[in-house]
């Protein structure tokens, strides 16, 4: 399932940190909560994927400004959009959001104003896909986490085997066909903070050919991993 969240700014001046994937998650994680207190343990379990993503914060014609690490908001509506393989998780997401519709980002207060239900693209064994949110993919070498990017073939062999280990997780079984090439037409290196420590990850668009149930898992829960910390989500190009 795919939303589409829209806040209004209820508080002047309105700003927000640039880096402020961290405060979606939060905000999402605390909505789940309100509304089923079980599922969001199952959430909290470490070492485990959500099966949810979530994109970047959307500021309509980009009416804003930077100033240092802060974005100010020169329109009183954006938002972010939020995508599952399971519904369970969409629904409860909407209800939460509701029962208390303060959302707060930063310093700046919003609130939910509405919520649509987007229609999900039929995914085939190839697609094109421009990301909403980076991606993130690591590898551990020599006892530490060191990040990956397209010019890297590494980079290419964790992203499919991170789809393989999503279906088997959620589908308790091994996925018939595991073949997925992937073609980056073009990337843009970046770098988010989430809590205190920096990850590298890349916007790009790309083509993916190969499995359709691999496809389906990094459209629906995203590519690479951290998603639920709000990387990876793509649409169809």
């Amino acid at each position: 399932m795919r939303l589409k969240v829209t806040l209004n700014k209820i508080s002047q001046p309105s700003c927000v940190p640039i880096n402020c994937s961290y405060h979606l998650a939060s905000a999402i994680y605390r909505a789940i909560e309100r509304s089923d207190p079980n599922l969001s343990l199952e959430l909290h379990k470490p070492n485990t994927p959500k099966f949810f993503t979530f994109s970047k914060l959307m500021v309509p014609n980009r009416k804003f400004r930077i100033e240092k690490d802060k974005m100010f908001l020169e329109d009183d509506k954006i938002h972010f959009f939020f995508s599952t393989m399971k519904s369970e998780l969409a629904e409860k997401l909407v209800e939460g959001l509701f029962m208390n519709p303060e959302v707060k980002i930063g310093d700046s207060k919003f609130v939910v104003s509405e919520v649509e239900v987007l229609k999900e693209r039929e995914i085939g064994n190839k697609a094109e896909f421009v990301t909403l949110s980076p991606i993130h993919v690591s590898k551990f070498k020599d006892g530490k986490v060191v990040d990956l990017y397209p010019t890297e073939k590494e980079f290419y062999d964790v992203l499919v085997s991170n789809l393989i280990e999503k279906y088997i997780i959620f589908y308790k079984k091994t996925p018939e066909n595991t073949e997925v090439n992937i073609e980056v037409y073009k990337f843009k290196p970046k770098r988010i903070m989430i809590k205190d420590t920096w990850h590298r990850c890349v916007e790009m668009v790309f083509k993916a050919e190969g499995s359709p149930e691999l496809l389906e898992i990094g459209y629906k829960a995203g590519f690479g991993a951290k998603n639920s910390m709000g990387f990876g989500m793509v649409k169809v190009v």
